[in-house]
């Protein structure tokens, strides 16, 4: 059966269509963005809390931009996420990429909206360990040896047993970033060549210097510029925007119990460690470093549900009852809202995905306006 001319001219325009497509994407640097820091960046958000996120009156919206048109979750080859501690090291973004296959961190918000924003390929490089501090694990070359009040701790620290190696985990983040860079062909799927940029380094960390006193916190400033000094010096990045994700656990609640209660040593510790954070991103000596506000996200609902289930926790153990999945709060009411808005640590935004993805969305526009 012959073809007419014009058949055939249409099926060779698709197909340099497709060819100049095909091109274009080869030209196209991939966008490299970094996310850092400890626990709360490996992301500790239930996944059967994830839904609740459509529930927020402001950012509700987002929701859909994790699902499929049927409800499910959607995976977006456009983005792949590398983390070299996981058993599966990269893949495209889609939930399960937390500190276990049930949870979810900023990653999974951050990596969406950068996959939206970007017509080229995006790789989120996530270099991240918990109970990691500043002071001592992420300590940089140029903040020195440690002095003062980190060097106390220190002391106290070895003569516990407790000897600690001094930047290891700088080292390690630095060295993730650049093994995983050094073979992007491997990773991110069509690469052709066409080379990366760094784009951002978000960085969201603090319990842990927080935990050692508020004579570090006062210390943490210093410390951290220093990293962030040092991050885009080792990665050959002067000009990366680097975003800091604050320390948002307890809400705005910490701020008034900081204020009724000078001997409140977590309330206080936690607003100190948030004014240190905000400070690096206001010191005009480190250009493009900016400081995200996230005690909006705090799930104050879900606190309040916390807090009865640790009070009848002690109320079980007292007459020997088993803790099941079925009883974190005495009625099974209160149980189930439980579980669907998040279970973890305090520590751990109680487990709230809706939490950690509007930290991850913030996060990321912040980054965006950077560009």
């Amino acid at each position: 059966m012959k073809q007419s001319r014009s058949t055939i001219a249409i099926f060779g325009a698709i197909l340099l269509l497709g060819l100049a497509t095909q091109v274009r994407a080869a030209d196209k640097k991939v966008k490299v963005f970094i996310l850092a820091g400890q626990s709360n960046m490996e992301g500790h958000g239930d996944m059967r809390s994830l839904p609740v996120l459509g529930e927020h009156p402001k950012y509700g919206h987002l929701l859909k931009k994790l699902q499929n048109k049927d409800g499910s979750w959607a995976v977006r080859d456009d983005v792949t996420i590398a983390w070299k501690v996981k058993e599966k090291k990269h893949g495209p973004l889609t939930v399960g990429w937390g500190g276990e296959e049930n949870e979810i961190g900023p990653e999974l918000m951050f990596g969406t909206i950068m996959g939206e924003k970007y017509d080229a390929p995006v790789l989120l490089i996530k270099t991240a360990w918990g109970g990691k501090d500043v002071y001592c694990d992420f300590r940089s070359p140029s903040a020195g040896k440690p002095t003062g009040a980190a060097a106390d701790v220190l002391k106290s620290q070895r003569e516990d047993g407790g000897d600690r190696e001094i930047g290891l985990y700088y080292r390690m983040m630095i060295a993730d970033v650049k093994e995983t860079l050094d073979n992007i062909q491997d990773i991110v799927p069509g690469y052709a060549g066409q080379g990366y940029e760094i784009v951002g380094f978000a960085w969201f960390q603090g319990w842990n210097d927080f935990c050692a006193g508020h004579d570090v916190i006062k210390q943490y400033p210093k410390h951290l510029a220093a990293m962030f000094r040092d991050v885009r010096k080792d990665l050959g990045a002067p000009d990366m925007p680097i975003v800091i994700g604050e320390l948002g656990i307890g809400g705005h609640e910490i701020a008034e119990k900081a204020k009724k209660y000078d001997d409140d040593f977590e309330a206080n510790g936690i607003v100190k460690l948030r004014a240190a954070q905000k400070a690096v991103g206001e010191d005009k000596s480190l250009k493009n470093v900016t400081f995200v506000p996230t005690v909006d996200f705090w799930d104050v609902r879900l606190q309040e549900l916390r807090k009865i289930s640790d009070a009848y926790w002690g109320e079980k153990q007292k007459k020997g009852i088993k803790d099941t999945e079925e009883n974190h709060l005495p009625t099974k009411e209160q149980n189930d809202e439980f579980l669907r808005r998040g279970v973890n640590w305090y520590c751990h935004y109680n487990g709230s995905s809706s939490n950690y993805s509007l930290i991850g969305y913030a996060m990321a526009e912040a980054i965006n306006k950077s560009n």
